[in-house]
């Protein structure tokens, strides 16, 4: 039996694996990541994961970075679980769509959060975040023709449904203005609907309520 330990923090990416493993039926234990209080920096932390970021999905002890990569790995170890295409083509496109929701939506919402990232002069942030959010507006409208009235980005619910939720719902945690993107909006909640999704919900909740103690 594979030993799997997905180090996560709550509202963070990490909610991508952590759903995907959760719908593989994936048996794994959770390391929660107070990145408030700058954990991620910890000496231990760094030895697992250089880059001190969320997610690590640690494999018999090899960790492995990255949404994409982590998702790639869980579909392929997880095949009864159906995360992604298995018509080849369908598969190509399937993945194109994760590494545009990590290379374009994702690095588009860090500014709404940390807008000193991107420009430390004075009186910029709000600035740094409405250029942000038109980037937000372009990808979403995308995103909704794609969608289309459909339930899900594919022919079944897959890891593209699952890194577009947490994209979609981040951007809603933003209070940025998402009610022209009536298919997205419908998209989130199907997603939201799903057992898995409720549950890591509660757990969420949970490990809040702990770094907050």
């Amino acid at each position: 039996m594979i030993n799997l330990e997905l180090f996560y923090s709550p509202n963070a990416c990490s909610l991508v694996p952590y759903l995907a493993l959760k719908e593989a039926g994936a048996q794994f234990d959770i390391r929660p990541i107070n990145l408030a209080k700058k954990e991620q920096m910890s000496e231990e932390y760094l030895k697992i994961n250089p880059k001190h970021r969320v997610p690590v999905l640690v494999i018999d002890g090899e960790p492995l970075t990255e949404n994409v990569s982590i998702l790639l790995w869980i579909d392929n170890n997880f095949p009864h679980a159906d995360l992604l295409p298995k018509q080849s083509m369908h598969r190509a496109q399937a993945v194109s769509f994760l590494a545009w929701c990590a290379s374009s939506i994702h690095p588009a919402l860090t500014p709404n959060a940390l807008p000193q990232r991107f420009c430390n002069l004075p009186n910029t942030a709000e600035n740094v975040k409405e250029c942000a959010q038109k980037l937000l507006m372009e990808y979403f409208s995308i995103a909704e023709n794609m969608l289309n009235e459909k339930a899900w980005f594919f022919d079944s619910f897959s890891c593209a449904d699952i890194y577009f939720f947490w994209c979609f719902r981040r951007a809603l945690q933003f209070d940025i203005d998402l009610n022209d993107f009536k298919n997205c909006q419908v998209h989130f909640q199907n997603v939201l609907m799903r057992t898995c999704t409720q549950e890591l919900i509660g757990f969420e909740r949970k490990v809040l309520e702990d770094f907050n103690a």
